[in-house]
């Protein structure tokens, strides 16, 4: 498949106008990102669709600042807009890469919705799938990790058009055009997992493992894991159950030994209340369970894991929330927090800011948070018939500290909340390569 016969099928699906007018690319200035640039400049321009691009600067080499300059010209010379993005917090500790990986997207992501880009374009390739399956092979992963790198994030935020393309076929692509790229120093540099892979797999292919070979095999996993998150939505129907934001398991799920399919639906869940961006390790989330069973508690992932009739009651951990974030009164757009909970305002805010005939001191933001001690300010808070405990972790707005909303606990004036995805969606998205509907993202902080 050539360049832009990937390019195009992979975005097929976003010319029918439902899901946004405005696309990113992150570029690196390697030639991979390079030649997406120039791949979605003209398909952009074919389409009446706005384009932008953003160059992430980690500020680990000296060179990435003058590389992010490269592009910015490269960019300007297309009439693109281009943004550094500058990574500027780390503290030396943990895996470097991925450290690194996770600012990047969280940056990435930041700089879609300040510029109101419904998709933010990778250039990640065939060579990319291949190399992550051998890592991911070295680390026995199983089914779920050997499946590869999703071409569309769950978060549907992040699209790898080019996941097809093979890396020495993209520059010749931009060699035929005269199109310069940076070699970046660090792809020869052996320290890194990714760069032994790649020289594993010129060791390998003599013997049939080649790059075509290992993608295949990734394919042949993304079936199996369609049908084991399909069998998970299905178990979790019968034996789990949702209050407010909490799940309550039965006794029988509780044990995850007998098969895939309790310890997929437990670990998922870990991860759905405690926003976490992996799930837990099995061994982690077995110890947990075994000691559900004998009637103890138990944390972990920022979920607190509570005995209950027979089976357990998990729910966010309140320490482990995020700290309250900013967000304006007077906005009509749904708010996103902790990545699963929608919040919308009442309705005709926006009048009331304009017209400012609600009071003469109507706020210029609001703080979003959980709930936390301020439930002691709701007098009918047991009327919901939730634990007070968990009412304490669903989202809650204030202003300079009084509380003005909470709409879980019985306090909504106006304000709604509701779950974004449910759990039988978040347990489905684990079998949908192409995750969620682009046009259903929010504002998130």
């Amino acid at each position: 498949m050539t360049p832009e016969a990937a390019f195009d099928r992979a975005l097929d699906f976003f010319i029918d106008g439902k899901h946004g007018d405005a696309l990113g690319v992150a570029v690196s200035g390697g030639g991979d990102s390079v030649a997406l640039m120039h791949l979605a400049c003209s398909w952009c321009r074919a389409h009446g669709i706005r384009l932008e691009v953003a160059t992430v600067d980690h500020r680990l080499r000296s060179e990435a600042a003058e590389e992010a300059n490269a592009v910015a010209s490269a960019a300007e010379a297309l009439g693109l807009r281009h943004d550094t993005l500058v990574w500027d917090d780390w503290d030396g500790r943990g895996n470097l890469q991925a450290r690194a990986r996770e600012a990047r997207r969280a940056l990435l992501h930041r700089w879609s919705l300040e510029r109101g880009l419904s998709l933010v374009l990778l250039g990640h390739t065939a060579d990319d799938q291949a190399e992550t399956f051998l890592m991911r092979l070295a680390r026995g992963s199983g089914v779920d990790g050997l499946s590869g790198i999703d071409e569309v994030d769950r978060d549907a935020l992040f699209i790898r058009p080019l996941l097809s393309v093979r890396r020495a076929d993209l520059r010749d692509w931009l060699m035929q055009r005269g199109i310069d790229w940076i070699d970046d120093p660090s792809n020869e540099d052996t320290r890194f997992d990714r760069i032994k892979a790649r020289r594993a797999l010129e060791l390998l292919e003599p013997m049939g493992l080649t790059p075509d070979r290992l993608i295949s095999t990734a394919g042949h996993m993304n079936r199996a894991r369609r049908s084991l998150w399909h069998a998970a939505a299905d178990y979790a129907d019968r034996h789990v159950r949702v209050e407010g934001g909490d799940l309550i398991f039965d006794a029988d799920s509780l044990w995850l030994g007998r098969s895939d399919t309790e310890a997929r639906v437990f670990t998922a869940a870990i991860r759905w209340i405690g926003n976490g961006a992996y799930r837990p390790r099995y061994d982690a989330a077995l110890q947990a369970a075994e000691a559900l069973r004998r009637g103890e508690a138990r944390t972990l992932g920022g979920v607190s894991m509570l005995p209950e009739g027979g089976g357990a009651r998990l729910r966010r951990e309140l320490s482990a929330c995020p700290p309250p974030m900013i967000v304006p009164f007077g906005t009509s757009a749904a708010l996103s927090w902790e990545e699963r909970w929608i919040i919308s305002p009442p309705e005709g805010v926006q009048d009331l800011v304009k017209t400012r005939n609600f009071s003469d001191t109507l706020p210029e933001s609001l703080t979003l948070g959980p709930l936390g001690p301020a439930i002691r300010d709701i007098d009918d808070w047991r009327a919901i018939g939730l634990p007070r405990e968990s009412l304490m972790t669903t989202p809650a707005l204030f202003d300079q500290g009084e509380l003005v909303a909470a709409p879980l606990a019985g306090l909504a004036n106006g304000w709604s909340a509701r779950l974004s995805p449910d759990f039988r969606s978040f347990l489905l998205s684990g079998s949908e390569r192409m995750g969620a509907d682009p046009s259903h993202r929010t504002v998130s902080h």
